[in-house]
Parts: C-alpha cells; sequence; structure tokens
C-alpha cells in the first residue's frame, strides 16, 4: 500500500510538473509577443498615461508603463494558462497541436475546412467592424475621425501586435476565461445522457458571449482616456468593435481547438491593423 501510495504521488507530481512547466512556456511566448509589440504600444499609449499621470503624484515614464504592462500581461496570461491547462480536458476543449509541439511529439493534422474558416472569420469580422464603424460609430462619437487620423501610425508599427492580440488575448480570454466559465457552469447544469455527463451547448455559447464582453469592458478605460469619456456610442463601440470577433474566436475553441481561434485571431489583427490601413481610401 505504501509503495503503491507513493508512486500515485510521485505520477501526481510528474502531471503538475509538466502543467507548470506548459504555464512556462505559454508566459515565454507571451514575453517575446509583448516585446515585439512595443512599437506599437509606444503609438498608443499616450493617453492612458496621461490619464495616470493625473492620478498620481510621480509621474510615470514611457518606459515604467511599458515594463509595467509587459510584467502584468506576462504574470495574468500565466495564471490564466494555468486555468486552461487543468480545466480545459474536464471540459472537452482543446489545444492537441500546442501540447504537441510543446512535447515534441507527432502534431496532429489540421481541420482545413476550419482551418480556412477560422481565416475567413477574421477577414469578414474586420471588414464588418470597419463598415460599421466608418457608417454609425464615426458620426455619433465627436471627433471620432479627427481623433484617429491623429493616432494614424506607419504599417509597419501596426503589424508588431499581431503576434500580441491573436496569442496573449486568445490565452487570457479563450483558454483561460472561457474554459472558467464552461467549467464553472459545467458544475451546475452537468447532465448525464447513456450514464455520460454531457456538457449542454447553451453553456459553451454564454462562455463565449461572457468572455467577448469581458474582453470587450477591458478597452473601455482606454477608450475613455482617448475619446474623452465613455457615452453610449464609445461604449458600443467599444463592445462590438472588440467582443464581435471574439464569438467566432470562441467558436472555433470549443469546436476545434485553441491554435484555431489563435489563427483567426491574427489574422483580424493583420487585417484591421495592416491590410485595411494600405487600402487607398
Amino acid at each position: 500500500m505504501y509503495a503503491t501510495g507513493c508512486k500515485i504521488i510521485g505520477k501526481e507530481l510528474l502531471v503538475m510538473k509538466r502543467k507548470l512547466t506548459y504555464s512556462l512556456y505559454f508566459g515565454v511566448i507571451t514575453l517575446f509577443a509583448y516585446v515585439i509589440s512595443i512599437p506599437y504600444l509606444l503609438h498608443v499609449s499616450g493617453p492612458t498615461i496621461e490619464q495616470l499621470n493625473e492620478l498620481v503624484d510621480t509621474p510615470i515614464t514611457t518606459s515604467q508603463y511599458i515594463l509595467g504592462s509587459g510584467i502584468n500581461i506576462v504574470l495574468i496570461t500565466f495564471l490564466f494558462s494555468m486555468i486552461g491547462i487543468w480545466l480545459s480536458p474536464k471540459v472537452g476543449l482543446k489545444w492537441s497541436w500546442i501540447r504537441a509541439l510543446f512535447d515534441k511529439q507527432v502534431k496532429p493534422r489540421w481541420d482545413r475546412p476550419f482551418l480556412w474558416m477560422a481565416v475567413v472569420w477574421g477577414v469578414i469580422s474586420t471588414v464588418f467592424i470597419t463598415l460599421l464603424t466608418a457608417l454609425v460609430f464615426a458620426k455619433n462619437i465627436p471627433n471620432f475621425t479627427e481623433i484617429n487620423e491623429e493616432m494614424d501610425m506607419p504599417w509597419w508599427v501596426g503589424l508588431t501586435t499581431v503576434f500580441q492580440g491573436g496569442i496573449s488575448e486568445e490565452l487570457m480570454m479563450r483558454f483561460g476565461l472561457m474554459t472558467l466559465i464552461v467549467w464553472l457552469l459545467s458544475k451546475v447544469f452537468m447532465r448525464k445522457r447513456e450514464k455520460r455527463e454531457v456538457i449542454s451547448p447553451w453553456v459553451y455559447w454564454i462562455a463565449i458571449i461572457g468572455a467577448s464582453l469581458v474582453f470587450g469592458f477591458g478597452h473601455l478605460s482606454l477608450a475613455q482616456s482617448v475619446y474623452g469619456g465613455n457615452s453610449l456610442w464609445v461604449i458600443l463601440y467599444v463592445l462590438i468593435g472588440n467582443g464581435f470577433a471574439g464569438l467566432g474566436f470562441g467558436y472555433f475553441y470549443w469546436k476545434r481547438g485553441l491554435e484555431y481561434a489563435i489563427v483567426s485571431h491574427m489574422t483580424a489583427d493583420l487585417m484591421l491593423h495592416f491590410v485595411i490601413p494600405l487600402l487607398p481610401f
């Protein structure tokens, strides 16, 4: 019995060590993605730093803000990735390709139809938000066009944020938060079918919508500093602009895996920050 107990404990410790190693891998990837995105952050962080300096006695420098934000994002991503690593197997959510990459094992084949769907959603969702912004929000948010023209950036600066958004935000919002919401709801509403526990599709949809809304609300402070307040139109702009595409990202995570959500998100960021700004209109 003692020997058996030691073996079980040893196996559990190995599993825990492997999961912590996965989280460290995700943390390192997030760090690299953040460093790559620094040119973009330098370009857009001005209003936020000004707002923060109005609240503190000692002014915050740009370097301090960039360093503090980097530490914050890496730590949060590390914690959220731990949630995803521990809970995703319990609720049927997958990250098989990434895990095989970490384990240096044979990687599963991509589902090409779903991969193309992920890419197409990244394109379509960005085009939709761009048109909605031009036709609706730009006309109802005071000085919207002028403010965005002042924040216009070189094409290569926008390109640097593709990895930060596509990887770090998906690790936090989908892999961490969405997984956690599904797990919490499943503990309450799990039902049995033919002696198996089954999670209803609506649980996943609540988690998808919830994670998208949280991501949108997370941008309200930045919008307030940029547009001078949180009017109804600013709130709608932020929630729809940042949350709409996330519905598709969450769906791809649910149906095929985290990798498909990352591809879709990176495509959307590539369209938003690189392709569309280069179009001659």
